[in-house]
């Protein structure tokens, strides 16, 4: 017999090892050791098996073991060939097979494999053998055969079979002649289908233990004296989860059934989780399962009855005291370890036969406070049923830098997140920091705070904490993102604000450079003299209400904690929201409505109640717009509409030309005691006046109000001389036309339109009313025959961005001209809205032809344009967007139009059109150009033009 070296250390060695693998086998004191390792150089099956000169292969070192030998295996990426163990070892002096020391996973186990129908393992004749640590897998037969041999330990492992016919082959086979065998921690995976495991008739004291099998069939003993099944969870395909027939005896308990949760069986027959047949079941003693068969199974098949619940069973046969079934629990994950509050947790039976001290994977069996314990025998409460024991989840998380970005020169805090949801006290933990510069920290309460004294130029740094158990163990290691360190930049606010309710502004506020030095101080002053206000945080909003429409300047101060300061400033212009009211005259003086009936002589005023009549409110207005008309004046003139009690403007709103009727859109801030003034210059003259709207600063109602006015390009959306936005031809006496606006115009948040509407050609005298809903019985145009005269006119705009121009008396060619449209606050589901708020202005003559106000005198010639200075001068802030000016066009020397624009060529719309030697006033919103300029040009002829601001769009 070849000589052996003993290794004096080999029993502690092999103790350690097993003892890292949680398996329970006992070994002899003294024995001898071989290696085997294929990848070693200078391997040889020929011996002598040393650490030095390993066998190649695993059958030379099994042939050669002797009681008390251990077999060390390398876990290498190749896989062994098959071999047949037939070695003798003793009850005090087993032979052991052992995977090298290592962390037991899957994929490091030592790996046999048989490509050909040979098993992978196979126990002949062998007595006390000890095997840990493998995986085997053969194709197209069983893997694991024990034949003839008694006191075989199989333990930690995995076991698989492929590409076998359905049912030709069981992974795990025990023939009739064997006995003592423990099959314990083990995945096995039938896949071929067959069965997992298949013990025959005579085979004795057969265990079970914590094992888990999935992908094909279940467990079956026929003829097996002393079976146990204790903590395994058996996943099938097809067939029954455990099947034991022919006077079989033993045990069944912690043990979870269930079928595949993807997988599909072309088997027609109804399965059981739990199959006993008559002979075997006074012999079987089952309890502490827990069972769920597929929709085409049932739970039980008992001594030839079948029980389709846990229930039923209990009352049927007297087992199964405290199953559970598929009426009580989602059974298991497809990894056999069961969820957080699962009934399967701590509600096995501890003393169960073959039952073992840790789990599937040598996990310790722990109780969870989180569930109540229902379990018995020793250790009570602590076990688990089926093969996998729900661990303390105390786990680590992210850990990271507490702010986003990492600033050189600037302590900055790391944490590590423990995920702790059994509150497990954290007393003892330790916590090492790698910042990933070469430096470390360790701290016991999870932080640490670090400064980084340079920035990274090309690569990102990379820390880590690493956790220690009380015990000096190490728990993990977790890692942050990659992140920079970069330059502090520098401090600097950003300050935007938009109008919210009437006069109100919500002004948006946040800071860069705030993650490397927080904010100390930050201050908002709203530029109309009110107490600044202290915001906290970097980052936030604030609102402020007016007490009057303008525009402000808001600045923002910021201080942090390094001492920096920065300021940002921003404009923001707040006005009343504009509500449309059903039109209704409230002056008349040729019947007495409004003031006594007679005309206004020259020099004369009339007095007029505005608050409280015609649909506007007793209160909280602030201007109302009027639709003025002149009739049957006695010398050319002109009317000037201010608040009562305030001094007369120089400006014009309506100037006329005697006998004529000429309307005009005004819009005048009321005066005290809720009255307006309308003065006459020359001549007698009737006076008539339509109430169209009011502006307003009270914030009820808003869905209804027209809160911001958006200039726009001016379209021209209806002319029935060419067919332009409805047919072509005049409008018949009492009919009525329908404007459909462009695109923008139709916007959900589009409550109002601004036009210029425009009579030419008519055959008689009439009236044209514009409106939505409901005509009103006033109206915004008079026109004779034969007489082209515009107005401006404010409405609502109906469904689908539609409007509607009634005709009375004649036929006529109507035109209309979008010049911009009221929105409310928001728009396209933003925060920022359409247009800026409208202020109204104490009315100033900014252009003059006559006298060279705001231009060199002398008449605009044809085809001429005017540009004026609308922006930055009259009270008009620098970044206006508009203004609403009353034009005037004075004596033209024949037939023409004006049209007032912004940016661009001049727009194919008109606002004030003249007959020869006419003098008439418009009311026109108008687009200011990036210069701060409006332009008007005059068509034909030449003209004195005179333009009278009335306020402006923010």
């Amino acid at each position: 017999m070849r000589r052996r070296r003993l290794l004096a250390t080999s029993a502690v060695v092999l103790s350690t090892l097993m003892c890292g693998l949680g398996t329970g086998i006992a070994h002899a004191d003294t024995g001898s050791a071989l290696y085997v390792d294929d990848d070693a150089a200078g391997c040889t099956d020929t011996g002598p098996g040393s650490q030095a000169v390993p066998f190649c292969q695993i059958q030379p070192a099994a042939d050669e073991a002797a009681p008390g030998d251990t077999v060390y295996v390398a876990r290498n990426t190749t896989r062994y060939a098959p071999v047949t163990i037939r070695s003798a070892g003793t009850v005090d002096a087993p032979v052991t097979f052992a995977s090298e020391p290592g962390d037991n996973s899957s994929a490091t186990r030592t790996s046999v494999l048989s490509s050909t129908a040979t098993p992978a393992m196979t126990f002949s004749g062998a007595q006390y053998v000890d095997v840990t640590g493998f995986s085997l897998s053969s194709i197209g037969t069983s893997t694991l055969v024990v034949s003839g041999s008694q006191h075989i330990t199989y333990d930690t492992g995995a076991v698989s079979t492929t590409q076998a016919a359905p049912g030709t082959a069981e992974t795990i086979s025990v023939d009739g002649a064997s006995s003592g065998i423990s099959l314990t921690r083990l995945n096995i995976a039938p896949e071929s289908g067959g069965l997992a495991f298949a013990s025959a008739a005579g085979a004795q004291d057969i265990t079970l233990a914590d094992d888990l099998t999935q992908l094909g069939g279940g467990i079956s003993a026929a003829g097996t004296t002393g079976i146990h099944l204790a903590g395994d969870t058996i996943r099938t395909v097809c067939g029954n989860a455990v099947s034991l027939t022919d006077g079989s005896s033993g045990t069944v308990e912690n043990t979870v059934m269930l079928p595949e949760p993807e997988a599909t069986c072309s088997d027609t027959a109804a399965p059981a989780e739990l199959a006993v047949d008559t002979a075997s079941a006074p012999h079987v003693t089952a309890d502490y399962n827990a069972v769920n068969p597929r929709p085409a199974g049932t739970d039980y098949d008992w001594a030839g009855t079948t029980y389709a619940t846990s229930q039923a069973f209990r009352t049927g046969t007297g087992q199964g005291a405290h199953d559970l079934d598929q009426t009580d629990v989602p059974l298991s994950t497809s990894s056999g370890a069961p969820s957080e509050h699962s009934p399967l947790i701590d509600s096995a039976d501890a003393a169960a036969p073959g039952e073992l001290s840790t789990d599937l994977h040598g996990a310790r069996r722990v109780d969870d406070p989180l569930v109540t314990g229902t379990g018995t025998g020793t250790g009570t409460d602590t076990y688990d049923r089926g093969a996998v024991e729900f661990q303390d989840p105390l786990a680590l998380g992210v850990a990271g830098p507490s702010s986003r970005t990492v600033y050189a020169g600037v302590p900055v805090t790391f944490s590590a997140h423990l995920v702790n949801p059994w509150s497990d006290s954290l007393d003892g933990y330790s916590y090492t920091f790698d910042f990933g510069d070469g430096t470390t920290a360790t701290s016991t309460t999870g932080s640490s705070t670090h400064t980084y004294m340079r920035p990274t130029t090309s690569t990102d740094l990379y820390a880590t904490v690493t956790v220690y158990r009380p015990d000096g163990t190490r728990m993990g290691t977790e890692a942050s993102a990659y992140f920079p360190v970069e330059p502090v930049p520098p401090l600097t606010g950003n300050l935007t604000c938009e109008t919210g309710v009437p006069n109100t502004t919500v002004c948006h506020f946040d800071a860069s450079g705030y993650s490397g030095y927080p904010i100390t101080r930050d201050r908002i002053t709203f530029g109309d003299g009110s107490t600044a206000v202290a915001v906290t945080g970097s980052k936030g909003y604030a609102q402020h209400t007016y007490a009057a429409a303008g525009a402000y300047t808001v600045t923002q101060q910021l201080t942090d904690s390094d001492g920096r300061t920065a300021t940002a400033t921003t404009r923001t212009t707040v006005g009343p929201a504009y509500v449309a009211v059903s039109p209704k005259r409230i002056l008349d003086t040729r019947h007495g409505t409004g003031a006594p009936e007679r005309k206004v002589g020259p020099g004369g005023v009339v007095r007029l109640k505005v608050l409280g009549v015609g649909g506007i409110p007793t209160s909280g207005v602030t201007a109302v717009t009027l639709n003025v008309t002149d009739a049957d004046a006695t010398a050319s003139s002109y009317v000037t509409v201010y608040p009562y009690g305030t001094s007369r403007p120089t400006a014009s709103d309506l100037d006329f030309t005697a006998g004529r009727t000429n309307p005009n859109l005004v819009t005048v801030r009321v005066g005290s005691d809720g009255y307006v003034d309308l003065y006459n210059a020359h001549g007698h003259v009737d006076l008539i006046a339509d109430a169209q709207g009011y502006f307003t600063a009270e914030s009820s109602s808003i869905d209804d109000r027209m809160a911001n006015l958006a200039p726009v390009t001016p379209t021209r959306v209806l002319d029935t001389r060419y067919g332009t936005g409805g047919p072509k031809g005049k409008v018949a006496p009492g009919s009525t036309a329908t404007v459909t606006l462009p695109k923008e115009g139709q916007a959900v948040e589009t409550v109002g339109a601004v036009l210029n509407v425009t009579v030419t050609g008519g055959t008689g005298s009439g009236v044209v009313t514009v409106y939505c809903d409901s005509r009103p019985t006033t109206s915004n145009l008079n026109y004779r025959a034969g007489q082209t005269v515009s107005n401006l006119v404010v409405t609502q705009v109906c469904a689908g961005g539609r409007i509607r121009l009634y005709n009375s008396g004649a036929h006529v060619h109507l035109i209309a001209d979008l010049q911009g449209v009221y929105t409310n606050y928001a728009a396209d589901g933003s925060d920022a809205p359409v247009g800026s708020p409208f202020v109204p202005a104490v009315p100033t003559r900014v252009l003059d032809t006559r006298n060279g106000t705001g231009t060199p005198a002398g008449p605009l010639g044809a085809h001429s344009t005017l540009t004026v200075k609308a922006a930055g001068v009259h009270g008009v802030p620098a970044d206006a967007t508009a203004v609403l000016v009353n034009l005037t066009g004075v004596a033209p020397t024949t037939g023409t139009h004006l049209t007032a624009y912004g940016a661009g060529s001049l727009p194919n719309v008109s606002n004030d059109n003249l007959a020869t030697g006419e003098t008439r006033p418009v009311l026109a919103v108008i687009p200011i150009d990036a210069n701060g300029d409006i332009h008007i040009n005059n068509a034909n002829g030449s003209l004195d033009v005179v333009a009278d601001l009335e306020g402006y769009i923010g």
